[in-house]
């Protein structure tokens, strides 16, 4: 890769180091157990979270199969929380040894970046709560009156897979389109169920690997004009402030720096694809050369790795042993 130039909105004597938070679709039974039994800032997550929403989280991650998991009611705040509590548990076992990451920018995977917009404090918590679960509810209720899905595309570029959806698309009714731009080859493409099953084929066809995702919602395409008014206007009326940490824009890979910045993503980003390899681009063209996932699951950090060899990326998950979750920091961090 080149050598990184770094924008003036990034303070230069911060760590080389970007958090990163995971969305749907990287939830799993069991999540957020090992560091709920291990941190006391996580188990205090777990239970402000389930006192705000009356849903007790702890048992939905711990207890609830994937098919429950699944539901969007369940899936974006427990993600959301399981991601906070993470953050906190890393900052709480930081500090327990004198150490502290002090991390140059955040970035987000589509829910992701509500965690990061926690992480940064222009969100608190307990908004970033209130505003998931109206996402949940409209992304919801979406798939209540019209079938629709998701599946990623592995082994065809961008270029193709857009013919591919353009082809499967027959009507403003029936349609499918990208969704996130995950990598140069591995696109995920989401819509309504008939157009999505010729996709999927279209793209078999190609001799593309073709995984249907779990999650029973779609997102992130023009399906959702309506919608993403709706939020946009429930989110202008959520206190924002200006991050404290920059966050980068899924939709364009800029750096959001005000609350009015955050704010305009947040509006946008229901019909907007994620473009989650530029966002990984940016953040190392500003220096970033580790990469942190927090969160449930490691598929960010296994993303990253993929964009360029030369970028370290670890996942908090991936912990299994005391300290958690030092023990997958770089070394630097460890104790």
């Amino acid at each position: 890769m080149t050598a990184p130039t770094i924008d003036s909105n990034i303070d230069p004597t911060l760590d080389p180091v970007a958090l990163v938070f995971p969305g749907q679709g990287s939830q799993s039974p069991g999540m957020g157990k090992l560091v709920h039994e291990h941190s006391q800032d996580a188990r205090d997550t777990f239970e402000e979270a389930s006192d705000y929403t009356g849903i007790d989280l702890a048992r939905v991650c711990f207890e609830a199969d994937a098919e429950a998991l699944a539901d969007t009611l369940n899936t974006q705040p427990a993600v959301l929380t399981t991601s906070v509590a993470f953050l906190r548990a890393m900052r709480e076992k930081l500090a327990a040894v004198g150490e502290s990451v002090r991390p140059r920018l955040l970035g987000g995977h589509s829910l992701g970046l509500f965690s990061a917009a926690v992480a940064s404090e222009a969100l608190s918590f307990r908004d970033g709560l209130f505003v998931i679960l109206e996402r949940a509810r409209l992304m919801g209720s979406f798939n209540d009156d019209r079938p629709v899905g998701m599946a990623s595309v592995i082994g065809l570029d961008a270029d193709a897979v857009r013919e591919i959806c353009e082809a499967a698309t027959r009507s403003a009714d029936d349609r499918v389109d990208v969704a996130n731009y995950n990598l140069d080859r591995q696109t995920v493409i989401s819509g309504d169920e008939t157009a999505l099953e010729r996709a999927m084929e279209g793209a078999r066809d190609l001799q593309a690997k073709v995984i249907r995702l779990k999650v029973k919602v779609s997102s992130h395409t023009p399906l959702h004009a309506a919608q993403a008014e709706q939020f946009a206007g429930m989110i202008r009326e959520v206190p924002l402030i200006d991050p404290v940490i920059p966050i980068v824009s899924n939709i364009t890979s800029r750096l959001l720096c005000t609350a009015e910045q955050v704010r305009a993503e947040f509006e946008a980003q229901l019909r907007s694809p994620v473009h989650w390899s530029d966002n990984v681009k940016r953040m190392a063209s500003d220096g970033v050369a580790t990469f942190v996932e927090v969160g449930p699951g490691h598929v960010l950090a296994r993303m990253v790795k993929r964009v360029s060899e030369s970028l370290t990326a670890v996942s908090l998950d991936d912990a299994r042993e005391e300290p958690i979750p030092i023990s997958v920091l770089p070394h630097k961090h460890a104790r």
